[in-house]
């Protein structure tokens, strides 16, 4: 069946993995703890600068603990966890917004660096028919902050869907993920290519469905064997003529 449509992930795929991924960790951690210190003092509520490190790093497992069955939670069930865990905000809706806030736009102050060619090569995609979607895994920054900062990018309105873990409340390889979206885009799963790093959320992820998947090998993952995947790639530019041998 010809191909007539194309997912991509969105860390590793569209924008750059930081290349010392326990700095950028730390250094957004101190940004959310710093941003949610600020929120409360200014909703009134005083909490021991300890008691929300401790309380972030327990979330952090929580949250592993959650993907690890390939589950997620929304941005509203993450601060609600946060708030548990502080022991304060029962009964204060104005807390959630405050560090939903906090916790997502923590991105803006590192903004992700896009890999080249990625953006030609999404409008080459829409110039030639081809339906385009982004299928990722969220942490800590969900769906509803990310959409503003790929339209920063200048990428947003390269894609016609945008499917997020957080917002359907499952992870890849969860096959529903990339369900979620091929319904979104009225495909098929042997209609849709799906683009990505990781071997086993991405390659392993959409060739359980049935999808056609490339392996966009950037070298990050060093022991990673992709013999699933249908063709490998390094950069985006070899992407549309390889559909083309497809269609």
């Amino acid at each position: 069946m010809a191909i007539k449509g194309v997912t991509f992930d969105w860390w590793g795929t569209v924008v750059e993995i930081p290349a010392v991924r326990d700095i950028y960790d730390e250094t957004m951690r101190e940004i959310r703890v710093d941003r949610v210190a600020k929120g409360l003092e200014e909703a009134g509520v005083r909490v021991n600068r300890t008691l929300l490190w401790s309380a972030y790093d327990a979330q952090t497992d929580l949250l592993l603990r959650t993907w690890n069955d390939l589950q997620d939670l929304s941005v509203e069930e993450q601060t609600r966890a946060y708030l548990g865990l502080l022991g304060v905000g029962e009964g204060r809706e104005d807390l959630v917004r405050t560090l939903q806030e906090a916790f997502g736009s923590a991105i803006e102050a590192r903004l992700p660096v896009l890999y080249p060619d990625i953006g030609g090569t999404l409008r080459a995609l829409r110039d030639r028919g081809y339906r385009t979607g982004l299928i990722s895994n969220t942490g800590r920054t969900g769906g509803r902050f990310l959409r503003p900062v790929q339209d920063r990018l200048g990428i947003g309105g390269s894609f016609d869907v945008r499917i997020f873990s957080d917002e359907v409340g499952v992870r890849k390889p969860n096959r529903a993920i990339f369900q979620a979206a091929l319904d979104k885009l009225s495909l098929a799963p042997e209609e849709v290519v799906h683009v990505g790093d990781d071997v086993v959320a991405d390659v392993a992820g959409a060739k359980s469905i049935g999808m056609r998947a490339v392996w966009f090998n950037t070298g990050f993952w060093k022991d990673a064997k992709a013999d699933r995947a249908d063709a490998e790639i390094r950069g985006h530019a070899e992407l549309p003529p390889l559909l083309e041998k497809w269609r």
